[in-house]
């Protein structure tokens, strides 16, 4: 019985056959449905939810925005774990357990009100819980992209990772319209705390399903040789190439405008305009609609034109969308906030499968996971210090309004409008060319 155990352990996790063909696009439909389970755990541990679920525990503004902020931070080990990776022939076992202890542990939080009573000890729990947990996926994220990206077919590339997305977006909108309606229901009946526990729950089960499905995917073989460079040698080597350098400059300065204000838009639509959960997750489901259907004609002209024109156009929207947010009150927001979310759904989906592969085509062939790794962990990095800014903004600004004419704008609005401002200039002055 151990034996055969063992067998079959080493098969799923240390296999050193060449895959068939059959096994490839096995491998990419559980791939599809393995982003499906990813972005359904997001959908549950981040954002709307997440800011409910903390302002529910008296979390103020400033802290929720740091929680925010968190997974940039974690991803500082980006620079460092393809060291590890590169290393390895077989990575698929130590890709499988990172990203289950990240996605198990981010649903293990609804715990901690059962568990601790003060507020300041539920607080500090979570911070600690929630380090841990993007610490495991920011360590993972180079192997899981770089072994993601060697099952994808290489011809249609943009076709298939647009099925992919559009699989995610039509289940994360689905689940999004209910557990939304399910816990208005629960905050009408003042049962709040029961209705995040079921979310949270249902994450940690999907988390289980994730790992599953992870460690039913093949892993090719690695033909490259592993180089014996150091780890100085290996972080250094993306810094030192001047066509590359320029897109990991470009995503860094990116990623800090984004994160400066991104946490405050769930903060400003739960706590300021007081929306309601079934609203949100009506703008949500749209969003993915559209995102569904913008995704695939995004990923067909990417295959046309270049992912460079992809980046750019779909980055010009998305710097329109943070301007718009800052003019969204309490009396336009029915109408606002759907225009507003949707384009930047669509917008998102678009710039990320634009940058990954920009990253993916410009790394050379030997030690692609290091370029992969060390971008991510610089720009997310930056993206973190952008977040620690915007909260500490948020704080300093809490008092002033800007009034002219009928148009009053708080704090918050002028965090959009800041990170308007540097990504209209991100796009306009670094050109990203091989």
């Amino acid at each position: 019985m151990y034996t055969k155990l063992k067998r079959i352990f080493r098969q799923i996790y240390f296999n050193s056959n060449e895959l068939t063909e059959e096994e490839y696009k096995r491998g990419q439909k559980k791939l599809i449905l393995s982003g499906l389970t990813a972005n359904m755990i997001s959908l549950l541990t981040t954002g709307t939810f997440l800011v409910g679920y903390l302002s529910y525990l008296g979390a103020s503004e400033r802290y929720i925005a740091i929680i925010g902020a968190i997974p940039q931070l974690g991803c500082i080990l980006q620079m460092f774990s393809p060291y590890i990776f590169e290393k390895l022939k077989h990575r698929k076992l130590l890709i499988c357990i990172c990203c289950f202890l990240f996605r198990f542990s981010v649903g293990t939080i609804i715990f901690v009100p059962y568990v601790l009573h003060k507020k300041v000890s539920q607080l500090m729990v979570i911070m600690i819980i929630y380090s841990f947990a993007y610490l495991a996926a920011g360590f993972v994220t180079p192997g899981l992209n770089n072994w993601n990206m060697s099952i994808t077919p290489v011809r249609g590339r943009g076709r298939f990772l647009a099925i992919k997305d559009i699989t995610s977006m039509f289940g994360v909108a689905a689940a999004s319209l209910m557990i939304g309606r399910m816990l208005d229901y629960y905050k009408v009946n003042n049962k709040y705390l029961t209705g995040f526990t079921i979310i949270f729950l249902l994450a940690l089960v999907i988390s289980i399903l994730d790992f599953m499905l992870l460690s039913g995917i093949g892993e090719p073989i690695n033909i490259q040789q592993v180089h014996n460079s150091s780890l100085f040698q290996m972080i250094s080597r993306p810094l030192k190439d001047l066509h590359f350098r320029k897109v990991i400059f470009f995503l860094s300065i990116w990623y800090f405008a984004v994160h400066f204000s991104v946490s405050f838009i769930s903060i400003y639509m739960v706590n300021s305009l007081e929306l309601s959960y079934s609203f949100i997750s009506v703008v949500g489901v749209l969003g993915n609609i559209f995102g569904m259907v913008s995704i695939y004609l995004w990923g067909s002209l990417a295959d046309k034109t270049s992912w460079n024109f992809l980046l750019k156009t779909s980055g010009i929207i998305i710097a329109f969308c943070y301007m718009g947010w800052a003019f969204v009150t309490v009396n336009n927001a029915l109408i606002l906030v759907p225009v507003f979310q949707i384009l930047l759904t669509g917008s998102n989906g678009a710039f990320n499968m634009a940058a990954v592969n920009i990253q993916y085509a410009y790394g050379p062939e030997s030690g692609k996971t290091a370029y992969l790794g060390v971008t991510q962990s610089i720009a997310y990095v930056t993206g973190f210090f952008g977040g620690i800014l915007g909260a500490a903004a948020s704080q300093l600004l809490k008092n002033l309004r800007i009034e002219w004419k009928v148009v009053s704008i708080g704090n918050i609005q002028i965090l959009f409008l800041i990170t308007s401002l540097i990504l209209f200039t991100a796009l306009g002055s670094i050109k990203i060319k091989k």
